[in-house]
């Protein structure tokens, strides 16, 4: 007899190798936490009229005070883009830390996932080129397959943002056209760490 945590027991079945068999239920940390918490987001930036620069196209700050940052998914993608064939060596989209939201830009909303939850990220987030100041730090860099591609990056939760930590994806191109579009997508979850 097996008691769970309710006081309820429940018989087991053993095999004549003493073992116990069980049947075990796994599911994604992020849907676990979206469902138990309500808690997971997503949250998209875009820029237009790429040109031969470096443009912020997304760019994080964690403002919780107890709650980390979660990412669990980067999506990227390139569209439209003229003057350049792509992939090219000289245009990547480049993953961050570092920098520091100054001015402009637009201020864009995370959305919650779990739509019962009613809750808000408590992560303030710009697109279209803001201005940022400090020093980028490049932890990731990734090329554009072609126009119109959506590249997925499974990060499982592993990139992780305190309070104030801030996260950016930009893009880098040498090339002179003023036509195109690039695209960022970031799916996170908040993980309450005040008693780790």
């Amino acid at each position: 007899m097996i008691r769970d945590g309710g006081g309820r027991g429940f018989l087991a079945k053993v095999n004549k190798e003493h073992q116990l068999k069980t049947v075990a239920e796994s599911h994604s940390i992020q849907h676990h936490v979206s469902r138990t918490a309500g808690e997971s987001y997503q949250v998209i930036g875009d820029f237009a009229s790429v040109a031969g620069s470096t443009y912020t196209v997304l760019h994080l700050l964690n403002t919780n005070t107890v709650k980390k940052v979660c990412i669990s998914y980067i999506r990227i993608e390139a569209v439209g883009i003229t003057g350049i064939t792509l992939p090219d060596a000289d245009s990547y989209f480049q993953i961050g830390f570092g920098t520091t939201y100054s001015s402009g830009g637009s201020a864009v909303t995370p959305v919650v996932m779990n739509r019962t939850s009613g809750k808000a990220s408590g992560v303030t987030a710009y697109d279209n080129n803001p201005i940022v100041i400090g020093t980028f730090i490049e932890f990731d860099r990734w090329y554009p397959e072609a126009n119109g591609v959506m590249m997925n990056f499974n990060k499982e939760g592993s990139i992780l943002l305190g309070q104030n930590d801030t996260m950016e994806i930009r893009f880098v191109s040498d090339g002179s056209t003023s036509d195109g579009t690039v695209y960022a997508r970031i799916t996170f979850f908040l993980l309450d760490t005040s008693g780790d």
